[in-house]
């Protein structure tokens, strides 16, 4: 009974587990400066007056009047000259999407190896890999020829590394977030999704617009982060609270309260893919129900994420300045509304106002049903309504958190903590392959 009082007091900060958290956020940051530099650095790439659909979908801060900033020699040119790339178009797309090639691949075996060798290795090996990675980009300022081939695989190299990241996060969360927990800490921890995306676009915005050649910077800025976050996650994180050097033994006995069966290191590390439970997995209602929910998300928010801009530009003629403000604002609404129903869905847990199961579902609602509508208004939205159609991506945006915070993405470790990793990630990637069926058919 004692170790239930103390299971039940047990503050969530300071705390290791809320440690781990931050290091989770910080993780999370890396891996979108290093996933979106390219993205944002492009425009100050190429020499072109045009770029393709998928860089209509960021804010053009470097941008105006639907021309690339052209970049003078009054402007300050630090260590390196202005270089630029005559890629074309189809070029630009294949840099792009290469990084989806790698990512794809990894996401069901980062999931399996995050149980085998755990998920803490994962991070350190794969962000070791994109931050590498990620600064050789810089040495094509030194190429005359072959710079697209040099991008385009290094690009695929990066994909591959980050494919296994969120996997093995799911990994750990199914030992180190408590149920009435989970919404809190996940969404917090994946919040450095959208800051990592707004620090990228700010700081990219800047150095294309003042700096000869800034897109180096971004490459150097973003494996930097990597190089300095890695050293600390190594010293700091533990795959388990049984394995964690400094976890005090309240905060021990309160997560073996709830994941104890979980813990079993021994057991985790001989787990092979025959031996799981795969009938049971693909005859399991909630888990076809993930499955769907996280395909039919996923499909309007990689389509409308990615045609975003391009729509606000040529249906609305918004000015490619403010659609800049717009998605900013956006990113910041998205992370506020994560943050925001994770601990409000938390907090209703833990006072039995309404059960976990029904939290979730309410949440997933309000998320796929809100994004659903919003598509359809924008639709109806052309010039004439472009308050209307700017409002309602804000909405989208807005709403899109909610599953961060306590809908599907966390709901996979409810369902299936031993295996949610490894289950996210097989259905992450029929969830990106729709993504990508999206762009098609757009």
């Amino acid at each position: 009974m004692s170790t239930k009082t103390k299971t039940i007091n047990c503050p969530l900060i300071p705390s290791a587990r809320f440690s781990l958290t931050l290091f989770i956020f910080f993780g999370c940051v890396v891996q979108y400066t290093q996933r979106i530099n390219l993205s944002i650095g492009i425009v100050c790439m190429i020499n072109k007056t045009y770029i393709n659909t998928e860089l209509e979908s960021i804010p053009y801060l470097a941008r105006t009047d639907n021309q690339i900033t052209k970049i003078s020699s009054k402007n300050t040119g630090l260590f390196f000259q202005d270089k630029r790339f005559s890629w074309t178009e189809s070029e630009q797309q294949m840099v792009l999407g290469a990084y989806w090639i790698g990512y794809i691949i990894t996401l069901i075996p980062g999931g399996w190896l995050s149980i085998i060798i755990g998920a803490k290795r994962i991070y350190i090996y794969c962000l070791l890999i994109s931050s590498i990675a990620t600064l050789a980009l810089s040495i094509i300022y030194l190429l005359d020829t072959m710079h697209f081939v040099f991008v385009f695989i290094l690009r695929i190299i990066i994909g591959f590394a980050h494919g296994a990241l969120i996997p093995a996060t799911y990994s750990l969360w199914s030992v180190w977030a408590a149920p009435q927990e989970r919404g809190t800490l996940t969404s917090l921890g994946f919040s450095g999704i959208n800051f990592g995306t707004a620090i990228i676009m700010l700081t990219g915005g800047f150095c294309c617009r003042y700096i000869d050649s800034g897109w180096i910077y971004l490459f150097i800025l973003s494996s930097l982060l990597g190089f300095l976050w890695i050293p600390w996650w190594s010293i700091y994180v533990a795959d388990t609270p049984a394995l964690h050097k400094t976890i005090s033994e309240n905060e021990l006995n309160f997560l073996n309260h709830f994941n104890g069966q979980l813990m079993q290191d021994k057991q985790r590390q001989v787990i092979s893919l025959i031996s799981l439970p795969w009938k049971n997995i693909i005859r399991s209602k909630p888990i076809i129900a993930l499955f769907i929910t996280q395909l039919c998300n996923l499909f309007g928010l990689f389509f409308f994420s990615n045609t975003l801009g391009k729509l606000l530009q040529d249906i609305h003629h918004i000015p490619t300045l403010y659609i800049g403000y717009i998605l900013c604002t956006g990113f910041i609404l998205m992370q506020l509304s994560g943050l925001t129903t994770g601990i409000t869905a938390d907090y209703l847990v833990r006072k039995n106002f309404i059960s976990l199961t029904n939290v979730r579902k309410l949440f997933n609602s309000l998320t796929s049903f809100s994004s659903a509508l919003c598509i359809i208004i924008l639709c109806f939205c052309d010039e004439s309504r472009k308050i209307l159609g700017a409002i309602t991506v804000l909405i989208y945006l807005f709403s899109s958190g909610f599953a961060l915070g306590s809908g599907f993405l966390v709901n996979f470790a409810d369902i299936v903590p031993a295996y949610s990793g490894l289950i996210f990630g097989i259905a992450n990637t029929f969830a990106s392959l729709s993504g990508f069926l999206g762009n098609i058919l757009f």
